[in-house]
């Protein structure tokens, strides 16, 4: 391999690395434009459970309009993985675990649905010079629901602490994550 076909793929590399970042900040930030970035139009997305549609569709499914993922669930979080990439010409595919929870309450306790897998992704770069997915399954490997009534280790359950019967921590400045445009991130990525 030359070093300029190395380094084409090496970049081809990067850049899908990016795009799995961005999709997962899509989907934990509820931002249906970010997330259309990541898919092509004519993309499929097979999830599981029912769920499959264009990538763009899929995108949809962040709107809080009651038509998408349960407006019940307050906050999620994705950590993808190792990344299994390779790239032939304008052509990859990829495997990247994933762990993710989706946060929800009920009755006054928050639930916790973790779920851990893999994304097995078609990736083509068209005509913008962007890799896109073009076709995703997604494995599970693992899924539980955890009910947690207290937030905090310890008797004391309702006062942040960092161990159980440890001192209080004062919290009244930290930031705390939100599904949309007010997250305390987008001051420094504004467009997504």
């Amino acid at each position: 391999m030359s070093n300029d076909s190395a380094i084409d793929e090496l970049l081809a590399k990067e850049q899908i690395r990016y795009q799995m970042a961005v999709y997962a900040r899509g989907i934990d930030r509820r931002d249906e434009e970010l997330l259309k970035q990541v898919y092509h139009e004519d993309s499929f997305d097979d999830h599981g459970y029912g769920l499959q549609a264009s990538g763009h569709v899929f995108a949809t499914l962040v709107r809080r309009d009651g038509n998408g993922f349960p407006n019940e669930w307050t906050q999620t979080g994705h950590v993808l993985g190792q990344h299994l990439i390779e790239v032939d010409g304008d052509s990859a595919r990829s495997e990247v675990y994933f762990n993710s929870v989706q946060i929800s309450e009920h009755e006054g306790e928050q639930i916790f649905l973790y779920a851990a897998g893999r994304y097995i992704d078609e990736w083509e770069r068209r005509n913008d010079g962007i890799f896109r997915i073009a076709k995703r399954q997604v494995i599970y490997d693992y899924g539980r629901t955890d009910t947690v009534s207290t937030p905090w280790p310890g008797p004391d359950p309702q006062v942040p602490k960092m161990f159980w019967g440890g001192p209080t921590i004062d919290g009244s400045a930290t930031a705390f994550g939100t599904g949309g445009p007010d997250d305390p991130s987008y001051r420094v990525f504004p467009q997504g």
